[in-house]
C-alpha cells in the first residue's frame, strides 16, 4: 500500500506539468463563471441593418418594443406598416449599466426601425421627389403650385396651363420618416430646399439692401415669396434662398393694357448762359394701348408678343437748356473724359469698370425702374431679348468696331435689325437676369474688347 501511494506521488510528481495545467484551467473557468455571470451578465447585442447599436437582456423585449412601435405608426398614418430596418440579435456578456432598461430601449428603437407605410410619391421626370400621406394630399399641393404659376394680371385671361416639367403622383410603399405635411411639401417644391433660412424685415429695410446683404437677387426673393411689390412691413417674414422650383409652372395668356410711353429729355445748348441749366418744358408720358400674348414661368414673364399697339396719347419731350460750362453726367463721376457715346441714363455709378477682381465688364448706373435707356450713339440693334444673367439686353452696333451694350432691362423698345439714332429711347431700366436693384449696366466693346465706357462718354 506503501509502495502503491509512493508510486503514486511519484507520478503525481512526474506529471506536475499536466496538474498545472489542470489546475489552471480551474482557475480561469472559475474566473470566467464569477466575470460572467457576477461581474457581467448574459444578455444580446442587437444589430439593425448589420450595425450594433445596443444590447438588451432578452430578444423577446426588442420584438414586444417593435410591435408597439408599428402599432402607433399604423395608428398615425391610418394604414399598415411594414418594418423595414433588419434586426439580428447575437448573445453575450455585458455589464449591467450596458444593458438598456425598457423605457430607454423604446426611445432608441424609436430612432433606429423604419417602417413603409402606404403614401404617394410626386414623381417629377421619373424621380421622386416629395412624399406625402395621400394622393390627395399631393393633389392638393399640386394644384396649389400651378393655380399661383397662373399669376394673371389686370387684363389678361389664361390660354394655356401646365407644368414644365413631366410630373406624376405614384401611390407607393414609402419610408415613414420621409413623409411630410402640405406645407412642407409646398415649400420644398417652390425652394427646391427642405429648411430654408427666414428673415424678419426691420425699419428701413427694402428688397434691394436685403438682397445685397445676402448676396442673393431681389427677383430670387420676390420669386421664393410670391410677392407681388417691392412694398415691404417691419416683421413680415422673408424666406431668403436661391430659389431653385423642383417644379415650374408655364402660363400662356393673352393680355390688354395700358402703357406709358416714356418722355425723352432733350438738351439744348445756350451759349449765352454758359453756367445755367433751366427745364424749358417739361416731360410727361404718353400712353398706348398693347394687345399681347404671353409666356410666364412661375408668374414671371419670360416672352412677350405685341399682337396691337395704339397710341393714346403721345409723350411730351422734356427740354433742358445748359450753358457751354455746364458738364451734365452721372453724379460723383470725376473720371468722364470727353469722347464719342452720350449717356444712356443719368445716374449714380454704382460699379465702375474692372470692379469685383476685374470681372465687372461695364459700369452700372443706378436708376428708377422705367426710367428711359438712350442709343449711346447711332447704329443698328444687333439683338434685343432675353440674354441669361443680363435680363432684357439690347446690343448695338455703332461701326467702326465699336459696340454698346444695355443689360437688365425692365422694357426694350427695338427689334433686332432696326437702325437707331443717338438719343433714341430703346428700353427702359429694369432690374432683370441677376441684378439686385433696378440699374442700367453698361458696356462698350472696340473689335470685340471690353473697354471702360468713361473713356467714352461726354
Amino acid at each position: 500500500m506503501k509502495e502503491y501511494m509512493c508510486k503514486k506521488w511519484e507520478e503525481i510528481h512526474q506529471d506536475k506539468p499536466l496538474f498545472i495545467s489542470l489546475v489552471s484551467l480551474l482557475t480561469l473557468a472559475v474566473i470566467f463563471i464569477v466575470w460572467g455571470f457576477v461581474i457581467n451578465t448574459p444578455a444580446y447585442s442587437v444589430y439593425a441593418d448589420g450595425k450594433e447599436v445596443c444590447k438588451v437582456k432578452k430578444v423577446k423585449e426588442v420584438e414586444q418594443i417593435l410591435a408597439e412601435i408599428k402599432e402607433e405608426k399604423e395608428g398615425q398614418y391610418k394604414t399598415e406598416t411594414a418594418l423595414i430596418t433588419k434586426f439580428e440579435f447575437c448573445r453575450t456578456f455585458a455589464s449591467k449599466d450596458q444593458v438598456l432598461a425598457e423605457h430607454s430601449l423604446k426611445k432608441q428603437l424609436e430612432k433606429i426601425a423604419l417602417f413603409n407605410v402606404k403614401g404617394a410619391a410626386i414623381v417629377v421626370n421619373g424621380n421622386p421627389q416629395v412624399f406625402l400621406a395621400s394622393r390627395k394630399e399631393a393633389e392638393r399641393v399640386l394644384s396649389r403650385i400651378k393655380e399661383e404659376g397662373k399669376d394673371l394680371e389686370e387684363g389678361e385671361k389664361l390660354l394655356e396651363l401646365a407644368f414644365e416639367e413631366n410630373v406624376t403622383i405614384k401611390e407607393e410603399l414609402v419610408p415613414a420618416n420621409k413623409i411630410v405635411s402640405p406645407d412642407e411639401a409646398y415649400m420644398l417644391i417652390k425652394t427646391g430646399t427642405e429648411s430654408p433660412e427666414k428673415y424678419i424685415v426691420k425699419e428701413g429695410d427694402s428688397l434691394w439692401l436685403i438682397a445685397r446683404r445676402n448676396n442673393m437677387y431681389v427677383d430670387d426673393i420676390m420669386r421664393a415669396n410670391n410677392l407681388k411689390s417691392e412694398y415691404l412691413q417691419p416683421g413680415d417674414e422673408l424666406i431668403l434662398v436661391k430659389s431653385k422650383p423642383l417644379i415650374n409652372v408655364i402660363a400662356r395668356v393673352e393680355g390688354e393694357k395700358i402703357e406709358e410711353i416714356p418722355y425723352e429729355t432733350k438738351i439744348v445748348i445756350d451759349k449765352n448762359v454758359p453756367y445755367s441749366v433751366r427745364v424749358k418744358q417739361k416731360g410727361q408720358n404718353g400712353e398706348k394701348k398693347v394687345v399681347y400674348v404671353a409666356v410666364k414661368k412661375n408668374g414671371v414673364t419670360q416672352d412677350r408678343e405685341i399682337k396691337q399697339e395704339t397710341i393714346i396719347k403721345k409723350a411730351v419731350d422734356k427740354i433742358v437748356v445748359k450753358g457751354t460750362k455746364v458738364i451734365v453726367a452721372s453724379r460723383g463721376s470725376s473720371t468722364v473724359r470727353a469722347g464719342k457715346l452720350i449717356w444712356p441714363v443719368y445716374g449714380t455709378i454704382t460699379s465702375p469698370f474692372g470692379a469685383r477682381g476685374g470681372r465687372h465688364t461695364g459700369v452700372d448706373i443706378a436708376a428708377r425702374t422705367g426710367t428711359p435707356i438712350k442709343a449711346a450713339d447711332s447704329g443698328t440693334v444687333i439683338f434685343a431679348g432675353w440674354q441669361g444673367g443680363y435680363g432684357k439686353f439690347v446690343i448695338v452696333d455703332h461701326g467702326n468696331g465699336i459696340v454698346t451694350r444695355y443689360a437688365h432691362c425692365n422694357k426694350i423698345y427695338v427689334s433686332t435689325g432696326q437702325r437707331v439714332n443717338r438719343g433714341d429711347v430703346i428700353a427702359s431700366v429694369g432690374s432683370t437676369g441677376n441684378s439686385t436693384g433696378p440699374h442700367l449696366h453698361f458696356e462698350t466693346l472696340v473689335y470685340g474688347s471690353f473697354r471702360n465706357p468713361l473713356n467714352f462718354l461726354r
